[in-house]
């Protein structure tokens, strides 16, 4: 259970630090959110692990109240029953898998990859359009260069080329690891297990210990594949058509 807190920590906190300079984190008794207006991310709604019947009635009131688009993580556990009950509004649109791995030994590495941290408007620029080719959603280039400090965003280059993005968010001794996306025009060639395992070895390198991420349905096998285990679900409810 440390683990699935730990993970969970992680990923929230990640939501209410890129919040925080626009002043969208709030914290009520049922719930927390994490919003930035006319921003497609975080905008975020969650309560903790195993919410009651009372705290997901507060979250569809505040998600079909207000005039704010948030997507609601449900954290469930992975043998849990789903009596999970909303207005015919709300939909399931996604389910992540929240994954750990202990890290140890140091992987095996085959590619010279490197990792460009973003420090300006230009290279903000490059990650935000990099991010939104690889997921079709947007972090915007201003949410990035006011959270950059707080939050490592880096470039993946291969050959001077770029690949993609990725997040290496720390919390205490997690390394979280999130945004990890390929351009279409580098998929399908390693990339995104390689630059895992240079990432991994980096979060080694920073005396972390665990290391944690929400993978999508695709990406799972590649985790397991690298020894990761699978803790919790993740599902992610939005508003139908919303106005």
């Amino acid at each position: 259970m440390k683990k699935i807190v730990s993970n969970i920590n992680n990923l929230t906190s990640l939501w209410k630090t890129a919040a925080a300079p626009y002043q969208g984190y709030h914290k009520e008794t049922s719930f927390e959110s994490a919003y930035i207006e006319n921003a497609q991310w975080p905008n975020r709604i969650w309560t903790n692990l195993s919410p009651s019947k009372n705290q997901l009635k507060e979250v569809q009131q505040q998600m079909l109240g207000e005039d704010k688009h948030f997507t609601f993580s449900l954290f469930a556990l992975p043998n849990q029953e789903n009596n999970v009950e909303f207005d015919t509004k709300i939909q399931l649109k996604s389910t992540q898998y929240g994954m750990s791995l202990e890290l140890k030994e140091k992987f095996e590495t085959q590619r010279q990859i490197d990792f460009k941290r973003v420090e300006n408007t230009e290279e903000a620029n490059i990650w935000s359009n990099a991010f939104f080719k690889a997921f079709s959603y947007e972090i915007s280039t201003a949410t990035i260069l006011k959270t950059k400090e707080a939050i490592p965003y880096y470039l993946v280059y291969f050959e001077q080329e770029l690949v993609g993005t990725i997040i290496l968010y720390t919390t205490n001794t997690i390394a979280g690891l999130h945004s990890l996306g390929i351009i279409p025009e580098k998929r399908k060639q390693g990339f995104a297990t390689e630059i895992m395992r240079h990432t991994l070895n980096k979060a080694i390198d920073q005396n972390l210990s665990l290391a944690t991420l929400q993978a999508s349905e695709m990406a799972k096998e590649m985790y397991l594949k690298l020894g990761f285990s699978l803790d919790f679900l993740m599902k992610n409810y939005g508003v139908a058509n919303p106005s």
